[in-house]
């Protein structure tokens, strides 16, 4: 066997591994350059797309707000309020949209102020202030007048009142006073009655007369008792209502009178007249009614706000339109206690000389009052607002809020009226637009109750599970606690809720 040959080479070998590097900055390989373009070109575009995301979102997420915060009112009936468009369920039109309530106008001012039920601050922007024409006045310190006037009609004095009645029935054959307004004096014939019924009386008298005239020679007790028996017809006489002067005329002339004569008890005038010529009469028939107008009253009224300035003996004068430019003294001499509950005003009670006549009872005038000056807080009437329940003014407060706040009023003066309670001296109040105001408060108060309303509904579920722990024990009756929470679902429709909690089996605990 022959062996392989081996031949070696002695020249020089080339090695391409055993290269040296080339000096400098290596280039990339192909296409990676293309590669990180497309990576951060994905990069940019995620970013984007997240920005974008957020920015629907968090825009959504401001509209539910807004839209959540949106209020629908009736012009109409502000406390039909809801969060959707729609109609008013009693008036039937467009419900508009109101204004979100800020928590800041929402807030009440003044912590000392009294607040107004059914009304809230609101918050108006100037040009709403310039187009309602908006008028303020200050709260300031002055003394009022001191002189009270109010009205006043005249009226007769009770005590001068006389009523003239017949004692006994007949008819009335003569009427000396027939006219209603004249004057009689005391003791003066006002008419003549013709009464069978007073005849046998006056035939009583004259018998026991002529007992007493013909039985002088008698024994003295039969004297005494004839004259007993005239003394008795003479008091019957003078119970039926004779005048003495008419017995006199009976027991002298010996025969009894046709007619008796009614004469007036007062000297006076007459102000109401119920005899008629031919009239039958009955004993308690008003003939006549008296009244002596030497001095007359007037009665005034006075306004419950101005009792404190009126008392008994003060001073005062009336004037009348019917006499131009004359003043009649007159002095307060009686406070009536009770007020009208129609007028809201006690009456006050003045006497006033009327010798002359010329105060008839009716005639209406001013009266004067002079009271004692005091000083206190006044605004303008027109700041003043009245409901009949409440008096409430508007403050005006900075940045364009007006608070409600109630109000205890005083005396008044012309256009201004005392403030005792409720404003303080230099705060500023609103004098017109008030209904505006006070429309726009009851708006956001009912506004500020629907709110309140809402938030009440979302404590719900809070409430009724602390129904259903007050009601079972949920330890001992896991299941059934688990039956009541799930009766949380039929909440709003009506008594689905309750019925479904009743039809868990008991016992609960």
């Amino acid at each position: 066997m022959s062996e392989p040959s081996t031949t070696t080479s002695t020249g020089p070998t080339t090695d391409h591994h055993d290269e040296p590097l080339p000096e400098g900055v290596e280039a990339p390989p192909s296409g990676v350059r293309a590669m990180g373009l497309l990576r951060w070109s994905l990069v940019a575009l995620m970013l984007g797309v997240a920005a974008l995301s957020s920015a629907y979102y968090l825009g959504a997420f401001e509209r539910q707000a807004v839209a959540s915060s949106q209020r629908y009112s009736c012009p109409m009936h502000p406390a039909v309020i809801q969060d959707h468009p729609g109609s008013c369920p009693i008036c039937h039109m467009d419900l508009v949209e109101v204004a979100p309530v800020s928590p800041e106008v929402a807030a009440p001012g003044d912590a000392g102020a009294a607040p107004v039920p059914g009304l809230t601050t609101v918050e108006l922007s100037p040009e709403r202030i310039q187009l309602m024409g908006m008028r303020t006045a200050t709260v300031s310190e002055e003394v009022l007048s001191s002189r009270l006037d109010t009205v006043g009609f005249v009226a007769p004095i009770e005590k001068g009142l006389a009523l003239v009645h017949a004692r006994f029935s007949g008819w009335i054959e003569r009427l000396p006073a027939s006219e209603t307004g004249m004057r009689v004096k005391r003791g003066q014939v006002l008419a003549s009655i013709y009464s069978p019924e007073l005849l046998p009386p006056q035939q009583e008298l004259l018998a026991a007369l002529r007992w007493d005239a013909s039985g002088a020679a008698a024994p003295p007790r039969t004297g005494h008792m004839t004259a007993g028996l005239a003394e008795a017809a003479r008091g019957r006489l003078r119970i039926l209502g004779l005048s003495e002067a008419t017995i006199k005329t009976i027991e002298r002339t010996g025969e009894p009178v046709r007619t008796v004569d009614v004469i007036a008890p007062a000297a006076g005038t007459i102000t109401r007249r119920g005899a008629a010529l031919g009239l039958y009469v009955q004993p308690g028939t008003e003939l006549y009614q008296l009244a002596d107008l030497s001095r007359v009253w007037v009665m005034a009224d006075i306004y419950e706000y101005e009792l404190d300035r009126v008392h008994v003996g003060q001073s005062a004068t009336v004037s009348f339109p019917s006499y131009p430019g004359e003043v009649f003294p007159a002095k307060v001499s009686f406070l009536y206690p009770t007020l009208d509950p129609d007028t809201r005003t006690m009456r006050a009670r003045l006497e006033v000389d009327n010798k002359d006549g010329r105060l008839r009872p009716g005639l209406y005038g001013e009266v004067h009052l002079t009271a004692p000056g005091a000083s206190a807080l006044v605004i303008p009437v027109d700041a003043l607002v009245d409901t009949g329940e409440h008096q409430y003014v508007f403050v005006a407060l900075d940045g364009g809020r007006f608070e409600p706040r109630l109000v205890e009023v005083g005396a008044r003066q012309g256009d201004k009226v005392a403030v005792r309670r409720g404003v303080s001296a230099g705060e500023t109040v609103v004098t017109t637009a008030n209904f505006l105001i006070d429309s726009e408060s009851r708006l956001r108060a009912a506004i500020q109750g629907f709110g309140s309303a809402g938030g009440a509904g979302a404590a719900g579920p809070a409430a009724a599970q602390s129904v259903c722990e007050r009601s079972i024990d949920k330890q001992k009756f896991p299941d059934k606690y688990q039956q009541c929470r799930a009766c949380d679902v039929h909440r709003g429709m009506g008594s689905m809720e309750a019925d479904c909690r009743d039809a868990i089996p008991r016992p609960w605990k």
